[in-house]
């Protein structure tokens, strides 16, 4: 198993722990995603990588993360890749033919009560990403596009869609326990926030409004 350099974890808390620990598992089946034009230069950036699913995980309580982490332990028991698995469903939408005839028949089945909570879970995600979109245009310029598949481009929410299918129906349901009720206008708990908070912070900016003010510097 491939690791995470140590000295690039946030440790402060249990729940840093807990967060450190699933990214391991992660970036082992990440490292041992097979692209068709060869290894992608992103699976050696342990960095980028390590600051994006820490932030991605910050915005989640225990309860969701512990459940997610038995996912990723049961999918590693079964042989399974779940970081393969999700780009794979992603192509449903930007590759259609290539799923249909190589993807879907080899890819986990997704229940239609699944589908449905993906669904939901990802349009919530979708319209909190948005209200940050909306306050912070400069900062969000640097990330996916919000929806769409033009020139195969994975946008915020098909990405979204192709994660949120590998998870278990239980994770599912913790995962939209946890935001079903959250204001999109509400900065301290909309999760598009917290992420987003955490990585400005990992790049040395002091918050969200020094990252859109030197980014809109930038440009000028």
């Amino acid at each position: 198993m491939r690791y995470i350099n140590d000295a690039m974890k946030k440790n402060d808390t249990p729940k840093d722990g807990l967060i450190n620990r699933i990214i391991e598992l992660e970036w082992d089946m990440f490292d041992k995603v097979t692209n068709t034009g060869g290894r992608a230069a992103c699976q050696d950036d342990e960095w980028t990588f390590y600051v994006m699913r820490f932030s991605q995980f910050s915005a989640l309580n225990e309860a969701m993360l512990q459940s997610y982490e038995q996912d990723l332990l049961q999918a590693q028991r079964e042989g399974r890749n779940m970081v393969t698995e999700k780009y794979g469903y992603m192509m449903e939408y930007t590759d259609p033919a290539y799923f249909d005839k190589q993807l879907k028949p080899v890819l986990p089945q997704v229940s239609p009560a699944k589908e449905e909570l993906v669904d939901r879970i990802a349009n919530l995600l979708l319209g909190f990403e948005k209200a940050f979109d909306a306050r912070y245009p400069a900062l969000y310029s640097k990330s996916r596009p919000l929806q769409g598949a033009e020139a195969g481009n994975v946008s915020f929410h098909l990405y979204a869609i192709g994660e949120l299918k590998t998870y278990s129906q239980r994770t599912l349901e913790l995962y939209y326990r946890q935001i079903a009720g959250i204001d999109p206008k509400d900065e301290e708990h909309n999760p598009s926030f917290v992420i987003h908070r955490t990585t400005t912070a990992f790049y040395g900016y002091t918050s969200l409004d020094d990252a859109e003010a030197r980014i809109r510097n930038e440009r000028q």
